[in-house]
């Protein structure tokens, strides 16, 4: 009940930001401009958005094929755009859609920890990636006397936050240093009544192991990256299309750093709304207003990308009602479950056995070894 009062009192807050903004910058003026990049700039702007997700795609792929396991492109574009359509939804910074893409794509041979361990790495590539644009723009953003104190204090905060958690995460993964099943373990053992945390210990493992593996594959990895830092650049070069190709007016590269920066910082502490509903749009604003964009020219560029993503976002619920919502209904499960079933009988998507490849099967090895130490007195 208190999630649900929540979830409506932060949309209505949102919508009531909305409101404000819109009001600010002239409905009448923000319609006059999104007429005015007409059909070229319209098409510009759905291209970079598809690229993105193009992108996106290439890069779970890559991580895939390390492993040797063949999914479906179209089977990975879904999962991809229905877990971005749940992360858009719900307040929690561009995250959460990341189990739906899990059980959406694992399978008798692709099992859900390889997949698990490929969306954790996708993102941790997907954070480095930005940080890496985000860098450039707080150059700029150090050096601009337009932008407030306050704001860069932010922007030197969050980003040095997201930094260090990406390098820790990635030192941790290659190290093999198994936090997140250690804490599990230690549960266990003070829980003993409790089944799950053992279940869930062996299951993290697995899938730190397998992650761990994916930095013996680096050629495999950097394909990733590459792709990754792509999909980027397309977020990265979004107001060049709208304001360049659509209203004549380009963007130099302290503008579009600028922007870039700030607005990362944005999504990543301030989605606190449904879709980022009202903080996105004053937010963004007012990053646009200080490289000199008025607020209609502004509101309007937020409002086109805005659509493009709700589109998105109906292509992702489409594919759930088609495919993912028989799946989650299968299961009825959480997914940490679904990486852990219940001792006696495994789930649908882990009968058989899958095929791994040399690594993974000694890792597997080395597995059965540790656990047979541990029930040793």
């Amino acid at each position: 009940m208190r999630r649900k009062i929540l979830f409506w009192g932060l949309g209505f807050l949102g919508l009531g930001l909305f409101a404000y903004v819109l009001a600010i910058a002239g409905p009448g003026d923000v319609l006059k401009n999104i007429r005015a990049i007409g059909i070229k700039g319209f098409a510009a702007a759905a291209a970079v958005v598809s690229f993105s997700v193009l992108s996106w795609n290439l890069s779970w792929q890559s991580l895939l094929r390390a492993f040797g396991a063949r999914v479906p492109w179209g089977r990975t574009l879904g999962a991809i755009v229905a877990g971005f359509a749940i992360s858009y939804i719900t307040p929690s910074a561009y995250m959460g859609g990341e189990p739906v893409r899990v059980m959406l794509v694992s399978s008798s041979t692709v099992p859900a920890t390889m997949v698990t361990a490929t969306v954790i790495v996708e993102r941790m590539l997907g954070t480095l990636s930005m940080l890496i644009f985000a860098s450039l723009g707080g150059f700029f953003v150090l050096l601009s006397p337009k932008v407030p104190l306050f704001d860069k204090k932010v922007l030197v905060v969050g980003l040095g936050i997201l930094f260090l958690s990406v390098l820790v995460a990635f030192f941790l993964l290659a190290r093999k240093v198994r936090v997140v099943s250690r804490l599990f373990g230690r549960l266990g053992k003070s829980f003993p009544r409790v089944r799950f945390f053992g279940r869930a210990e062996r299951a993290l493992r697995e899938v730190e192991d397998s992650a761990a593996l994916l930095f013996n594959r680096p050629m495999y990895t950097l394909l990733a990256l590459v792709f990754q830092a792509l999909g980027a650049f397309c977020y990265y070069i979004r107001p060049q299309v709208f304001f360049g190709v659509g209203l004549g007016e380009w963007f130099t590269f302290p503008q579009l750093s600028i922007y870039y920066s700030l607005n990362a910082v944005l999504s990543a502490f301030f989605w606190i709304t449904p879709a980022g509903m009202g903080i996105a749009e004053g937010g963004k604003l007012g990053i646009l207003r200080m490289v000199g964009i008025g607020a209609d020219k502004a509101l309007a560029y937020i409002l086109v990308f805005r659509f493009l993503e709700l589109l998105e976002v109906g292509c992702g619920i489409y594919y759930l009602l088609q495919r993912g919502l028989d799946v989650l209904g299968r299961q009825r499960i959480s997914p940490l479950k679904a990486l852990a079933p219940e001792d006696g009988g495994e789930k649908e998507a882990w009968r058989g056995s899958p095929p791994r490849l040399p690594e993974a099967q000694e890792v597997g090895r080395q597995r059965t070894r540790e656990d047979r130490e541990k029930r040793q007195p």
